[in-house]
Formats: C-alpha cells, structure tokens, sequence
C-alpha cells in the first residue's frame, strides 16, 4: 500500500481551508490568506502540503513514537503526511490529553529515532482515543490499511467541498480527512467555532458535503440558517453519526435538503466503519444479521448487545498488545456496548451498555428516552441524564428544548409526559422535564452523559 503523502503527491488546489488566530506565533506557509474578525483565513494547496511533508522526512530521524496534537489544520495534516509510513506508533492526542501506554518493548522500538534515508519502516500503526462520553476514554491502534477501508474514492469525489465538525484527532474526524484528502478534494475546517459560525465558514467556502453528529444538525436546522429559499450553495452530501439517528431528524434533513444524498454511518473508534445505512429510516435492515454488510458480520448476544467482525484482524492483534480493554470473542466479534432491539426486520439502537440509568435495578437508556421525546412536534432538541435518590438509586430526568411549531402547547411538560406514558414503560419514564433555551454539547458535538442533577 501506498503511503498516504505518495497518494496525495497527485494532487493540486486547495486542499485545506482554515481559521488562525492573527496572532500565532508559529509559522506557517500558506498560499493566501484574508483577515476575518482578527483572525487569518488560509487557504492551504496540496503543493504546500506535499512540499512540506517532503521537507520535514528530509530532514531525517524522525521519532518512533510520535506524538500529534491538534493547533491548526494545514500543520495538524502536514505532520500527519509526514509521519505516515515513517514512524512506528503515531498518537493522535486528544485536547484532554491520555497518558500513553508503554509500548516501547510491545513494538520493538530499539531506539527513538528512525533514519529514513537507511531504513525501511514498518507500517505506522496509528493511536486513536475514544471520546469517553459514557466512560473513560482509552487508546484504540489501527493500521492505514484498516483506517481507509471505507474511503471512498473516484474522480466524482474531487469536486467535494467537506465541511470538518469532527475533532481531527478522534477516529470521526480523521476519516473526514482521510475521504478528503484521498481524493483531491477541498477540506473546511469547521470544528472551533460555534454553530452560527460554523453555518457562516460553510456558507462563505460554499461546502457541499457535511459530516456532523445528530445532535449538531439538530442545532443547524434549529437555528434556522439554512432555511432561506434561495441559498447560494447546495448540500450534496450528508452523513451523521456518532449518535443514534431518529426518523424525524432524518425527515426533516430530507425535506430541508432534498438533492442530498443521505446516509447514516454506524462507526466506532474501536470498530471501524461497520456500515451506512441510505434508506433514511433509523437503525439498519434485520437481514444484515444473516447476510453482513460491507464485509462485515453481525450479531446480537443474549443482552441485546451488538457484536461486529470487521475485516481488521490485525487491529485486534495490536489491541491485545496494547493492553487496550476491547472485548473481542473466540470467532473474532467486537462488543460494540450498543444495546439494540429488533423490531418488525429491524434493528434500532438504544443505548449504550456502560451508559444505562439504574432505576431501582431496572435499566433505562438515555438515548431510549431521548428518541421518545424527540418523536414529539413539541421537541427539538432532548437531553436525558439521571438524577440521585436514595430510595430507587437513580431516578430519570429530561432537559428539552421546544420546536418553534405555532401550535406549541399551552403546558408542554405535561403534553410530553402524556406522550412518554404512551411509549415508555413505568421505570423509563421522566420524573421531571425541564424546559431550556439549549443543550450543551461536549468537543465531540455530542450530548454530554457524564453530568448528573442534584441528589434528592
């Protein structure tokens, strides 16, 4: 396999386009920059980047163990061109950063520089954190090979203009750059600023491909800004994931973007991409239980538990030197930790595993009771958390944000709760349903789980 800088060495333009602060006291080279609001608009080529690269391997003696964090775009790829296919383990730090694991013994790294100009590397493995939302965040090794499994490439993809919501350095994020950058086409860099921002950066370089969490295009069609009649750009592409997707947000996203393709991409840091569902409906056809898909093979345990067997054989072998905590069984299937339930040939998703509220030893998903909210024209946005008590463990609680509908109702809490009764069980239902003006999201643009409300 080609390294990444040889399979990017074909192409020119733009490849990234990014905000830095007008400050920064790092040099950069870039091809043209603007100022907006004090900070520097830079349009970066794939010249620069491929120059770049080169430069930095010419030097020599690269390290073995490399560590990247993430301070701007154009810097964050250039290093990432130049380490692929050099050095041994690459970390991809998240801003929170995790302790590395020692993997010098592992690995067999001898020493920690490499020479490339003597030595033929081994092929990179790469570092991902998990994001941590319902526990504590952990390494998880991939190869290049198994990170661009599912990129897809052609010359119809190099007129793409992708929109970055993701971090870089989780495993989301990366794969919106590698799709990218793999084709030629142009990269955006939308991840450090707030959701009218991002809409403005996306309008400004006219973005026609958008990966982003459910809970992030909730809050892009709740601010209205993409509702004019007459925009001047087009959505081609759109892919959520991350999050469980719910029927009226993939409705909504249909009837506000109709020429694009949508889909519903079912990945994870430990995983992989398992599959895209492009049917528009949640969860995924009940057959791919039997059939697979996408070269992968499914099942589900006698919890509800989604299992996946991926074609990364050798990302298994690295994890377990790695000490890295991924449950793998005797036939090779990840545990996902993602509950589902069958339902009429198909498989919807519930929650996580680890993530569950303990109802006086019953378990409620969060996620479970979101999508029941959600399903309401009251709601627009939802966030379900538990709250402490000392006679039933926990007890659920739900923060929501109400849609701008006309025919909102006079006592929307009890409207809801009248409508979580009639599809909840007596455990799952919500003690108490606040109304607020939004719902924080974490870095990864997804809902915060880790927050709880006050003990009774």
């Amino acid at each position: 396999m080609l390294s990444l800088l040889e399979q990017v060495s074909k192409f020119s333009g733009i490849a990234l386009v990014h905000n830095t602060r007008a400050d920064k006291k790092a040099a950069k080279k870039v091809d043209n920059s603007v100022n907006d609001d004090a900070r520097a608009i830079q349009y970066t080529t794939y010249e620069t980047l491929i120059a770049e690269a080169k430069a930095l391997r010419a030097k020599g003696n690269l390290p073995c163990q490399a560590v990247l964090t993430f301070d701007d775009l154009t810097t964050f790829v250039t290093y990432l061109l130049a380490y692929e296919g050099v050095v041994e383990n690459l970390y991809l730090q998240p801003e929170a950063p995790l302790a590395l694991p020692n993997t010098s013994n592992a690995y067999n790294s001898s020493t920690n520089t490499v020479d490339i100009t003597h030595k033929k590397p081994a092929a990179t493995v790469w570092h991902l954190a998990t994001s941590g939302t319902t526990g504590t965040p952990k390494w998880i090794a991939h190869t290049s090979s198994s990170l661009c499994r599912a990129i897809k490439h052609g010359r119809q993809h190099q007129q793409t203009r992708w929109a970055l919501c993701y971090q870089p350095f989780r495993y989301a994020g990366l794969q919106v750059i590698l799709q990218s950058l793999l084709n030629g086409a142009t990269l955006v860099d939308c991840t450090t600023a707030d959701t009218a921002k991002k809409v403005d950066i996306i309008r400004r370089e006219k973005v026609n491909a958008i990966s982003a969490t459910p809970t992030l295009w909730r809050q892009f069609l709740l601010s209205g800004a993409f509702s004019d009649s007459s925009p001047t750009f087009t959505i081609e592409k759109i892919t959520l994931g991350g999050e469980i997707t719910d029927a009226p947000l993939m409705a909504l996203l249909a009837s506000q973007f109709s020429n694009a393709k949508i889909m519903h991409v079912y990945a994870s840091t430990e995983a992989g991409v398992g599959f895209a569902v492009t049917d528009g409906q949640p969860g995924f056809p009940k057959q791919w239980l039997t059939s697979g898909v996408n070269g992968n093979s499914l099942k589900v345990d006698s919890e509800n538990v989604l299992w996946i067997k991926a074609n990364a054989a050798q990302n298994t072998k690295l994890n377990k030197i790695n000490n890295t905590i991924v449950e793998v069984d005797s036939q090779g299937y990840v545990n996902t930790n993602d509950v589902v339930i069958i339902k009429d040939n198909r498989v919807y998703f519930k929650g996580r595993a680890n993530g569950a509220i303990n109802v006086g030893g019953q378990k409620v998903h969060p996620e479970h009771v979101e999508q029941v909210l959600l399903q309401s024209p009251l709601v627009s946005q939802a966030r379900v958390y538990a709250k402490q008590s000392s006679i039933m463990g926990q007890l659920v609680v739900a923060d929501v944000v109400l849609s701008a509908s006309k025919d909102i109702e006079t006592k929307p809490t009890i409207a809801l709760l009248l409508h979580c009764k009639k599809h909840l069980a007596r455990f799952e239902m919500p003690t108490k349903i606040n109304v607020t003006d939004s719902i924080a999201i974490n870095a990864s643009g997804k809902i915060g789980r880790a927050q709880q409300a006050s003990t009774e």
